[in-house]
């Protein structure tokens, strides 16, 4: 115990702080020869007693004195939770700030309080974990590499709000998408689970995989590309030869979307041949 006045405040060595050497040293030769005397506190006549302060320059005032010090010190070497959480907070709202968007509420969570983090000689590097860049229950790395080193990981939580292309109506499956089935809403695209798209001309002229319910977002899974060949419809295949194009007509021998690869038949030649499908009635040869 250290008295200051008439308030007896506990020294804990070693707990939640790390003295240097010389001062624990110090600390232990005041401590081995500081004893209360019975003639410090008890004064004639008997049956009365006193408190009586020892004088400055005394051990235990010098101690008082080092532990406020040391106190000072130690605090000043101190990374604050709270200037931790604020600065993760600025960096979240800098990095997601460079993406369109209406509104963006950055929450940090609380952190232990008996966390001690040393001063750093050099700005904290934080890293965002976000892997798809659209928030929700985040992860961010601080770490010191100078000094001290040390590294945290803080969970947050971003909600990240943006003006994207929705359904105007209900959409049925195998249904070509237009201009006139695409509105525009705020939506909260952090609850958004899967990929989407958010510009309407990448939408315009896809066919719904499956249905699509009004203010539905477009997203990817529910989007395909249209049926632009048939089976069975004549098309136009095209052969490349260096700089040399040539043109034949033959019959699709299966139903194909652009950029899948179906069989036709060379109407001339009679022989099945392998093709890429590039745009409505039109397959290039392999």
């Amino acid at each position: 115990m250290i008295k200051t006045g008439t308030q007896f405040l506990p020294l804990r060595i070693g707990q939640n702080m790390e003295l240097p050497s010389f001062y624990s040293t110090f600390l232990r030769n005041i401590l081995r020869h500081v004893k209360v005397r019975k003639s410090m506190t008890e004064k004639p006549p008997a049956n009365k007693t006193t408190t009586k302060l020892p004088a400055v320059g005394t051990p235990a005032v010098g101690l008082t004195f080092l532990l406020c010090s040391f106190t000072s010190l130690a605090s000043a070497q101190i990374y604050p939770i709270t200037q931790l959480k604020q600065d993760i907070a600025n960096f979240l709202a800098a990095e997601y700030q460079q993406v369109a968007h209406e509104r963006i509420d950055i929450n940090v969570s609380n952190l232990d309080n008996r966390l001690r983090l040393a001063s750093c000689t050099q700005p904290v590097e934080f890293i965002n974990q976000d892997q798809t860049g659209l928030g929700g229950n985040i992860s961010v790395k601080a770490a010191c590499d100078s000094g001290k080193v040390w590294s945290v990981h803080v969970p947050a939580q971003v909600t990240i709000y943006r003006e994207i292309p929705i359904a105007l109506r209900d959409i049925a499956r195998g249904e070509v998408i237009s201009e006139n089935h695409i509105g525009t809403n705020v939506v909260n695209v952090s609850s958004i689970r899967q990929a989407f798209l958010a510009d309407t001309q990448a939408i315009v002229g896809k066919e719904a995989k499956r249905n699509i319910g009004s203010g539905e977002p477009f997203r990817t899974a529910l989007l395909d590309a249209p049926t632009a060949v048939k089976r069975g419809e004549l098309v136009t295949l095209e052969s490349l030869a260096g700089s040399i194009k040539v043109s034949s007509a033959g019959t699709a021998m299966a139903d194909g979307r652009v950029g899948q690869k179906i069989r036709v038949r060379n109407n001339s030649s009679e022989r099945i041949i392998s093709g890429v499908v590039i745009s409505q009635g039109l397959v290039q040869t392999l």
